[in-house]
This record gives structure tokens, C-alpha cells and sequence, in this order.
């Protein structure tokens, strides 16, 4: 599993696990509790680096906001983004908070952040060997591959985190999951024309 995407700006996380990891089965959706504006996703990374004052005891593999995406952990490390689901998640924040309305996740900063977020999305499944569709608690729960929230890995693993709800009730999960079958659809056609597989 390559370590860096190296299309993104990469600023290390000071909190993760040097895993060596050469698959992941879980895609975990975040969002920031921080405004969807440009500079959130590097203002995030600069936090979990250790750069504006102390680092926390967590960090995510990536932070989207409508401008950028910025990588903090390397895709064979291990993040502090979900406990329960660490070992083999992939953490990705959003800017944007887990309180917002339908509205709101339509509006011109969401959905840049969304189709952002759905492109890498789908070079880390290609990536790391994540399986489309989106997961119930019970089936993360179970070790099966795929997408889900960080509140489903709360679900699933009460005992390990709480109070944990994001990316939210009001996530547009099926436009998501829509944006990231397409970005996937891209990549395929993108290695074909390659002569790749």
C-alpha cells in the first residue's frame, strides 16, 4: 500500500502508530467541527501536527476543505481518528461540523469539500484495497470493508469511544457515495487509457 498520495501536500500528524500496514478495510468519514473556509483542511493538519501549540492525542490520515486536501499520516500508519477501528480504518476529516442541516450540506463550500473528498476517496480504495458501498455498525463490527461514519464505528465499538456523531444525520450519504462510484468510474477509464489495469 503506497504510504503518500502524492498529489496532496503532506504535513505529519505528531500522534499516530508506525504500523507498516500493506492493506486497510475502512474508509472512516470525519468532519472538523470547524467552518467549511478556505485554510481549515491545512489550519486541521497544522493541529495535528503540532504547530499551533500542543498536538492532541489524535490525528487523521487526511483533512478536506473546499480548497485542499492535506495528508498527516501515511496511508501504511495507523491514525488516532476512530478508536475501535484504528488498526484498520483510514481517517478522512471534512471541514464542516456534524450539527449541519440538508441545506447547508448543498451549499457551494460543501459540495467543493464533498467532490474533493470522493476523489480521494476512490484513490484510497484503489489504494489500500477499500471496498465500495457504505457499512452499518454492525457490519464494521464484523471486519467487512467499506465506507462508513465515525458514528458507526462508535456503535460498533462502544466500549472503545463515545460521544463521537459525526460526519452527522443530515450527511448526504447517497450523493457522497454517488461522487465517489464516478470518481472511481475516472480512475478506471484513466488506467485503461494507460494500458493499465
Amino acid at each position: 500500500m503506497q504510504g503518500l498520495l502524492e498529489q496532496y501536500p503532506f504535513i505529519q500528524a505528531s500522534n499516530y502508530t508506525r504500523a507498516g500496514r500493506t492493506t486497510a478495510g475502512l474508509i472512516v468519514i470525519h468532519t472538523m467541527e470547524a467552518p467549511e473556509k478556505p485554510g481549515t483542511a491545512r489550519g486541521v493538519a497544522e493541529w495535528f501536527g503540532g504547530k499551533r501549540g500542543a498536538a492532541p492525542q489524535a490525528s487523521a490520515h487526511f483533512c478536506v476543505g473546499p480548497d485542499e486536501v492535506i495528508q498527516c499520516v501515511r496511508l501504511d500508519d495507523v491514525a488516532w481518528h476512530a478508536p475501535g477501528a484504528n488498526r484498520v480504518g483510514i481517517g478522512i476529516e471534512h471541514a464542516g461540523f456534524a450539527a449541519q442541516t440538508a441545506e447547508q450540506w448543498a451549499d457551494a463550500s460543501s459540495q467543493a469539500i464533498l467532490e474533493r473528498s470522493a476523489k480521494l476517496c476512490a484513490e484510497i480504495m484503489r489504494a489500500a484495497g477499500v471496498s465500495p458501498g457504505r457499512l452499518t455498525p454492525a457490519q464494521v463490527k464484523a471486519g467487512m470493508s467499506g465506507i462508513c461514519g465515525h458514528i458507526d464505528v462508535t456503535k460498533a465499538f462502544p466500549d472503545e469511544g463515545h460521544g463521537h456523531t459525526d460526519p452527522g444525520p443530515n450527511f448526504p450519504w447517497d450523493r457522497y457515495l454517488a461522487l465517489v462510484s464516478d470518481a472511481l468510474g475516472s480512475l478506471a477509464s484513466r488506467a485503461q487509457g494507460n494500458g493499465g489495469g
